[in-house]
């Protein structure tokens, strides 16, 4: 028996470290690599293995984490906050999706209640993939990023009712209002129960373990908290998911929130990749020759389908043409949360497996899909936009031009943000001659309000540094951290002046070497400039002479990248 369960575990982290491994490499995202694992080991791929009651119950603890976790991020005082955004655009974009897709699904013979769980499936996007790329693209504090967040928040938070609805169903063994409206009231007693009764002793219970200064009592505490308030929804008829959620509401009020999130991620991450990975077990790739239309048809209710949808309630909360088409672009791919709707609305007999499967099939597909996707929303952007952002970016690029045609051996800014605002006050003090371009217009017009020679522009755009007079500059300064922008801003500035000097500020010191080879002149990793300037400051006070304390830290900035020696800059 032990040894069996053993080999089972072996097989399942093998084949998982395989899956992500090799996904990885192409920028997908751990949960299809999960899903590819469990295709591959499970009874329609190799059948290494079958879905048993040990990997359920630790796959239903992983949804109960992720549910806590999101819980975590569902902040009442954020949300009120951006109202429009989050409730306005997300409660948009996620009505019209469930009553278009639920509308086409029950015209096509599917039941109510099947069809509404099915418009909510496809309804959810994934929130992990989309931060993940959104950070990789530097894009999370951008405009179109922040109004993408907010719509996902949004979902996370109208995942309740559907799940209410397959607990309903399963109660009753049938589509009765009586039941989900009894569900609903629960519901509604525990929110209040919650933020009233729950809210103090959590807080004083977290408080008492934090006190002890003991680690492993606070990760206790934090778990007991997270699967106690999942028993407790059992316990009076809710599904254990939204007691987990209510207790994440209740702690992500809370000084803890960010001690808990990250003693709760790694028990979240380990159990909700098995999640993933008995769903993949489930999945039935046969079904793409058995009803190959269905399977495209739900691929198209995705991309295409949820970003005119997407974009659709863009334009009726008034957003602009360009910043909707990339978050259409964003949000057009499933999510963990539609997986988890149609999983269980399958185990549960809310849907059929006939129905649910080519669901299943396209929802990992574009959940594949999704992070390319993501990656190129500039490009969707202008190929929406077409003629407007044409004529756009002809006004970016002639208030540009306006703005540099009379420097001459000047500075070139590219960013404006917390770095660059410092560099162009610095400059302004040396009266040294600059022009600095920014791409996001909430920097942009900070940068404008405090009086610093900015244009709205990017930066990375041939035209654009031509306008700026990069062929007249003495120096290329570049604060911002999107590693391929980069990459293209200083291959475009060194086409225009081959001798150019320029300086590259970096988030660390992971990217040095790939951006000197890029041809930065220096690199400025910013992790190395505050740790060496705090180390000074360490050894001034242990009694160091200036001089002394200036040569070890020269000493120590030598050693860190030898092979660089001369590029990086601290």
């Amino acid at each position: 028996m032990g040894d069996t369960l053993l080999i089972k575990t072996l097989v399942m982290i093998i084949a998982s470290a395989c899956a992500v491994g090799l996904l990885a490499r192409v920028r997908l995202p751990a949960a299809v690599g999960y899903l590819v694992a469990g295709l591959a080991i499970g009874p329609h791929g190799f059948q290494l293995l079958a879905v048993s009651d040990e990997t359920q119950f630790l796959a239903g603890l992983g949804v109960i984490f992720l549910m806590f976790m999101v819980g975590l991020e569902c902040s009442l005082p954020a949300m009120i906050a951006a109202y429009r955004d989050v409730f306005g655009a997300g409660s948009l974009q996620v009505g019209l999706t469930v009553l278009i897709v639920a509308g086409a699904s029950m015209w096509c013979g599917v039941g109510p209640t099947a069809a509404l769980l099915l418009g909510g499936a496809v309804a959810m996007s994934s929130t992990a993939i989309a931060l993940k790329q959104l950070a990789d693209l530097g894009e999370i504090s951008s405009q179109h990023g922040r109004l993408a967040l907010g719509i996902l928040l949004f979902q996370d938070l109208a995942t309740l009712p559907f799940i209410l609805l397959i607990n309903a169903w399963e109660q009753s063994s049938g589509t009765q209002v009586i039941v989900f409206l009894r569900q609903l009231v629960v519901a509604g007693l525990a929110f209040a129960g919650a933020g009233f009764v729950c809210r103090p002793a959590f807080r004083a219970a977290l408080a008492w373990a934090a006190r002890t200064n003991s680690m492993d009592l606070f990760l206790l505490a934090a778990l007991l908290l997270a699967l106690g308030t999942a028993f407790v929804g059992h316990l009076v008829g809710l599904a254990p998911t939204i007691g987990a959620f209510l207790a994440g509401m209740v702690v992500g009020e809370s000084d803890f929130r960010h001690r808990v999130e990250d003693d709760i991620r790694p028990f979240r991450d380990v159990l909700l990749g098995l999640f993933f990975l008995t769903v993949g077990m489930e999945v039935d790739p046969s079904m793409i020759a058995v009803a190959p239309l269905a399977v495209f048809a739900w691929i198209i209710a995705f991309l295409p389908g949820k970003a005119l949808i997407t974009m659709l309630a863009g334009a009726i909360v008034r957003w602009p043409a360009t910043i909707v088409a990339r978050i259409a672009a964003i949000l057009s791919h499933g999510g963990e949360d539609g997986l988890l709707l149609l999983s269980l609305a399958v185990k549960a007999g809310a849907v059929e497996p006939q129905i649910g499967q080519p669901v299943l099939l396209a929802l990992v597909a574009t959940m594949a899909i999704g992070s390319i996707l993501i990656q190129r929303n500039t490009e969707v952007a202008q190929l929406v936009g077409g003629a407007s952002h044409r004529i756009k970016m002809a006004a970016e690029e002639a208030a540009v031009r306006e703005e540099g045609q009379s420097l001459r051996d000047h500075v070139l800014l590219c960013g404006c943000g917390r770095i660059g605002r410092l560099i162009a006050l610095v400059l302004e003090a040396a009266q040294v001659p600059y022009i600095a371009v920014e791409w996001d217009l909430g920097r942009f017009r900070q940068a404008k309000k405090l009086g610093h020679k900015v244009v709205f522009g990017d930066a990375s755009r041939k035209r654009i540094l031509q306008g700026a007079g990069v062929s007249r500059a003495r120096l290329l300064v570049v604060t911002f951290d999107q590693h391929g922008t980069v990459q293209r801003l200083l291959h475009n500035a060194r086409q225009e002046n081959p001798h150019l000097s320029s300086i590259v500020s970096a988030t660390d010191d992971q990217d040095v070497v790939a951006l000197a080879t890029a041809g930065a002149g220096t690199v400025f990793p910013e992790n190395f400039a505050a740790g060496l300037a705090l180390a000074d400051q360490v050894l001034l006070s242990c009694g160091f002479s200036q001089d002394n304390a200036a040569n070890v830290i020269t000493a120590v900035r030598a050693e860190l990248n030898p092979e660089l020696i001369g590029r990086v800059g601290i």
